[in-house]
């Protein structure tokens, strides 16, 4: 192979410029989170990642045992040429699928619990496994190609003479999971769009893989000869458009049939950016290139044919990260789209198995070795110089990503400012909780006779709200002697000072303490030593005097404290008003839960407050509240 021509070197450079970058966001990812670098959230937590590079590139490796069953079992012995570089494409594609999901699990420390941790009835436990299964079939198939300018002649004989073997066990395992990456989607139908839900899915996700697979073998093939200037393969290569063709003909056929049959046909015409979207999808994977195939197009031109194979592979994969997650933006209401992150680090990943495979194709006889030119090729630049020039371009890729990472990728995630403001009154009324069992309040209706005035807590105006009855606490608890119970801390002239005005944002700690007010206070920088008594302690507030010394009534007193008083050295951040109203209110259900003697928890549950659940599951189509 010529390694040193142009197109190699340039083709080189931009993907060790992707995968520079790809690394540095890698980096970010680990380092400080998924949240720093994605848009994923709790209502949409999977995303291109999985869409991509999961079932994108499961599919894309199926060429791998389309090939070798063609040569193997269907003794098709002219496929023979293409069953390295299949193999080859086939290994380091799912390869690629297990960098991917390791940079998708939230914790990835805990991708090995499949193994030993079984969960028969689990879809995604059987995915793993044959993934996992495949994955060393793969490396076993495509070992012998490096082991033959080894010393190891006898384990790459063992090697060859164990290749039927092989092949049928990964023929096995991939129509298993193929099939089983459809099943997963079926137990969430209300996270796919009805155009791409059905109970076919997993014989659709079979048949688009192995029209997948036929089709990046007609891509690689075309793009190694471009990139090396080899003769083309085309005569192997129009041997797989007539079963590409029918394969692509029969998806289409099994999947229109099924919305029509399930009555779902009239979504193919509603004119919404859907029935657009699947149109785009279906014309790209199946209608146009079997077209091209069947017709004889792309059998009498070279660009016709890698295009039919282009419009198959972009199809399908957009088909897969349709199922993944497009396709239920629009029910889950969660205006999902990939950040530059996510994309950097998809294509970082197929970027490094691009050079992987560059690697071995440039290093061992993964071609057919062809003739010798005529004229010996001009001189390529020294490979020290070559890395050099990768090196740079790797370095320049990490530096641009470096500079465009987010704040919060660097030095980990903060919350945003989200400032909160006071309960509002309202009217309410018990109900009687079934499971479990008890009293709650909920909204009153207008005109209700039992409707007593309660408070509205919903400091950042979330919709995730508690109703609070203040007063019939006061009277449970003491009376004006329990105010001190949650208002533990009275700002300067105020008494019982409410919630939010110390704990002012909803998730970060608010810093109480006003130091230009006591500067000014106490006559400028003259009035220093009214709190820094010790003029050779550093300037600190743990070196300050007590603020009770002077602030006699900051500190409620009640009939029980559940906030402990502010220590001499207490830096005096108030926390984030979700922890406030939790910490104090849950852990004065757990005590009475406690002094009951109750063993499942009766008061200490989020329904106790909250008479509506956070709601983080898929809204139905249309609903925009």
């Amino acid at each position: 192979m010529d390694a040193g021509n142009s197109r190699v070197r340039t083709t080189k450079a931009v993907l060790w410029f992707i995968v520079g970058f790809a690394i540095i966001v890698g980096a970010a990812r680990f380092l400080t989170g998924l949240g720093t670098v994605t848009n994923l959230t709790d209502r949409t937590p999977w995303g291109l990642w999985v869409g991509f590079d999961v079932l994108g590139g499961v599919a894309l490796a199926a060429g791998g045992f389309v090939i070798a069953a063609s040569v193997y079992i269907l003794r098709r012995e002219k496929f023979r040429p293409l069953l390295r570089p299949a193999i080859l494409t086939a290994f380091l594609g799912y390869a690629a699928v297990a960098a991917g999901l390791l940079v998708d699990l939230g914790r990835p420390w805990n991708i090995w619990r499949p193994m030993f941790f079984w969960q028969h009835h689990s879809a995604l436990f059987e995915v793993a496994w044959c993934v996992m299964l495949y994955l060393s079939v793969l490396a076993l198939e495509f070992a012998p190609v490096p082991l033959e300018s080894s010393r190891f002649h006898r384990l790459t004989k063992a090697l060859k003479s164990a290749s039927l073997p092989l092949v049928i066990l990964g023929i096995m395992l991939s129509t298993l999971h193929q099939s089983s990456l459809g099943t997963l989607f079926l137990i969430a139908p209300a996270r796919v769009h009805p155009l791409w839900y059905t109970p076919l899915l997993p014989l659709l996700f079979f048949i688009s893989a192995v029209a997948l697979g036929m089709a990046m073998v007609v891509v690689e093939s075309k793009a190694s000869a471009w990139l090396y200037r080899k003769r083309p393969e085309d005569h192997v290569l129009s041997s797989l458009l007539r079963p590409l063709g029918f394969t692509l003909l029969l998806y289409a056929g099994i999947r229109i049939g099924d919305l029509v049959a399930r009555g779902e046909g009239a979504g193919l015409f509603d004119g919404s950016w859907e029935s657009a979207l699947f149109w785009l999808e279906t014309g790209l994977s199946s209608l146009l290139p079997a077209a091209s195939a069947l017709s004889g197009l792309a059998r009498r031109s070279g660009k016709a044919l890698f295009a039919t194979g282009l419009m198959v592979v972009s199809g399908f994969v957009l088909h897969r990260i349709d199922v993944g997650g497009v396709s239920g933006v629009g029910l889950t209401d969660s205006g999902y789209f990939p950040s530059l992150f996510e994309i950097s680090l998809s294509l970082g990943v197929v970027s490094g198995a691009i050079l992987l495979f560059l690697f071995f194709v440039e290093r061992y006889r993964v071609y057919d070795p062809e003739p010798a030119p005529a004229r010996r090729p001009a001189a390529c630049r020294a490979p020290l110089a070559a890395a050099r020039a990768y090196s740079s371009v790797f370095v320049a890729g990490a530096a641009i990503a470096f500079a465009l990472l987010p704040g919060g990728a660097v030095f980990g995630a903060k919350p945003l400012d989200m400032p909160v403001t006071g309960a509002r009154r309202v009217l309410a009324v018990e109900k009687t909780r079934e499971n479990p069992p008890g009293k709650m309040l909920v909204f009153a209706a207008r005109g209700a006779a039992e409707a007593r005035e309660v408070l509205l807590v919903d400091g950042n105006r979330s919709g995730e709200y508690a109703l609070f009855d203040h007063e019939a606490h006061m009277k449970r608890q003491g009376e004006k002697e329990s105010c001190g119970i949650c208002h533990h801390l009275n700002r300067p002239n105020d008494r019982e000072s409410s919630c939010f005005e110390c704990h002012r944002d909803a998730w970060q700690p608010t810093d109480i303490f006003r130091h230009g007010a006591h500067i000014e206070a106490t006559g400028g920088n003259r009035g220093c030593t009214e709190c820094h008594v010790t003029p050779a302690a550093p300037k600190t507030r743990a070196a300050t005097r007590p603020c009770r010394e002077c602030h006699e009534d900051m500190v409620a007193t009640g009939k029980r404290e559940f906030v402990a008083p502010p220590a001499a050295d207490s830096p005096f951040h108030a926390p984030g008003y979700m922890d406030a109203m939790h910490g104090t209110c849950r852990k004065c259900h757990e005590e009475e839960d406690r002094t009951k003697g109750v063993k499942v928890p009766e008061l200490a549950l989020c329904s106790t407050c909250h008479p509506e659940a956070v709601d983080l599951s898929p809204r139905p189509a249309g609903r925009k509240d």
